[in-house]
């Protein structure tokens, strides 16, 4: 072996004092990871010494078998270097990029991280063959040129569905959450956006996946930008005959019942086109997020359905203007829909209308005023004090009725109901009941069973006793309830 130049101990002290320096890093960190990495690193330096130094080390040997050990030992710390390299890169990312990025609160696409590793892993596969081969890195590279293109012909329209997504991925559409609808064909919330296609969620609950290529060229519409907030609408046939103010005022009402149809703003009605005897509106409401779409919309036209009953407007029919309004209301209300025609008249003869503007408290929760409020037009919004806050619980429309227990038993109101808009109810009291129930006490009977029943099917705790028990319950309940109103009204 002959001598040793200086400047190859040169290289060996640098080697050594790079290690001394990521040794001492590594151990005044109190992160695992860095300690990890810097054990990696000093196993890394190591293998760049041997394998660099390899040749040169090799060089001072006259030994044919000697050299050739070295040699083959320096291939072998090359590969090592060109993994240990990869690898440390890659824990790198996710540790000090991607982790620090999300702390942040930026949100990296998936697909942008998939890329990244994969670019680390095609350079860390080019090191080691040229290192196992000894060839040159620039060499290995322009070799692997003729077989790119080969690839790149074999896997087209994957390579599309990869830059596609890249695009997708920094013009950002949509994110994973948003509904969208692509080309007026396919609705779907977004589940996953991947390298090659991106996966929804029908409404129906189906998976749909898409690639890439095909979404870059399609007509995206997202329902959640630039915010979740969504406009729906239902289109509405009515008599031409029916006043259009008179229309749209109960349509309006009728959408903004449904509890989650927004209140500001709130819900409009438009004139679409008149065609012979039919007059065709078109009632657009907000809702919150296009995932409550379809339920809301069944909420809504059910309102509606059951808010131009109640007015005597049929869709699409002549008005029904046989009946005085009162009584069809009074339909509407289970406590007066089993009585002959003939007490409902009566009843309704004696009910008398009252207005209420925005925001005014027809009942407050606590009071006692005892009486029972129909719904004629508008809507009312029923809350609870909790907190110290109101919060609301429900929505009141055309037809629906509060108060039967204030008017029966003189109970204490139950909650607050305030008006969402300018509103009109029909108001029964007990002065209008009274002579009623006077001239026929048996009907106190009938009104408690109707409330009753009213109650029982809301009370949790009574459904989940057993039969006998929940019998014995009820018929205790039941005759209370009919002392209260034979009390109220004086009837014993």
């Amino acid at each position: 072996m002959t001598d040793i130049p200086a400047h190859y101990w040169i290289y060996i002290a640098a080697v050594a004092l790079a290690m001394v320096w990521v040794a001492a890093a590594g151990m005044r960190s109190h992160d695992p990871v860095r300690r990890r990495l810097s054990v990696l690193g000093l196993v890394l330096l190591v293998a760049t010494a041997l394998w660099v130094g390899g040749p040169k080390l090799a060089a001072q040997f006259q030994s044919p078998t000697v050299k050739g050990l070295i040699a083959d030992a320096a291939r072998l710390f090359g590969v090592l270097w060109w993994v240990l390299l990869a690898f440390m890169s890659l824990v790198g990312l996710e540790r000090f990029v991607w982790r620090a990025l999300d702390k942040r609160k930026i949100a990296v696409p998936k697909l942008l991280k998939d890329v990244v590793r994969a670019l680390v892993m095609i350079v860390a596969l080019f090191g080691i063959v040229s290192a196992a081969f000894d060839q040159s890195f620039t060499g290995v590279l322009a070799a692997s040129g003729v077989l790119a293109v080969v690839i790149g012909f074999a896997m087209q329209s994957t390579l599309a569905d990869l830059f596609s997504g890249i695009a997708l991925n920094i013009e950002r559409p949509y994110r994973v959450g948003d509904w969208v609808q692509i080309d007026s064909n396919l609705v779907g919330q977004v589940q996953e956006i991947n390298w090659r296609a991106t996966r929804l969620r029908s409404a129906d609950g189906n998976t749909v996946v898409l690639p890439n290529s095909k979404l870059a060229a399609a007509q995206i519409v997202n329902y959640d930008s630039p915010a979740p907030r969504y406009r729906a609408s239902v289109t509405v046939p009515l008599d031409a005959s029916v006043p259009p103010g008179v229309a749209k005022e109960a349509l309006a009402a009728a959408a903004l019942k449904a509890m989650r149809v927004c209140a500001d703003p709130g819900p409009t009605v438009e004139t679409k086109a008149i065609e012979y005897t039919t007059v065709i509106y078109e009632v657009r409401y907000w809702v919150d997020s296009f995932n409550d779409d379809s339920s809301v919309h069944d909420e809504v036209t059910t309102s509606i359905w059951y808010a131009l009953d109640a007015a005597g407007i049929a869709i699409g029919q002549p008005m029904q203007l046989d009946r005085p309004m009162h009584e069809r209301l009074l339909d509407h209300v289970d406590l007066f829909r089993t009585l002959d025609g003939e007490l409902r008249a009566r009843i309704a003869a004696a009910a008398h209308p009252i207005s209420f503007h925005a925001g005014d408290d027809v009942v407050r929760q606590g009071d006692t005023d005892g009486s029972l409020f129909i719904v004629a037009r508008g809507v009312f919004e029923v809350s609870l004090d909790r907190d110290g806050r109101r919060v609301p619980v429900a929505r009141l429309g055309t037809g629906d009725f509060f108060g039967e227990m204030s008017l029966l038993t003189g109970s204490p109101r139950s909650a607050h109901v305030t008006a969402l808009c300018d509103t009109t109810a029909l108001e029964i009291d007990k002065k209008a009941l009274g002579p009623i129930l006077k001239a026929d006490p048996s009907l106190a009977g009938r009104l408690g069973d109707i409330v009753l029943h009213r109650q029982l099917a809301n009370d949790a705790v009574l459904r989940a006793m057993p039969p006998a028990e929940r019998r014995t319950a009820t018929r205790s309940k039941g005759a209370e309830l009919l002392r209260l109103i034979r009390a109220f009204f004086a009837l014993d």
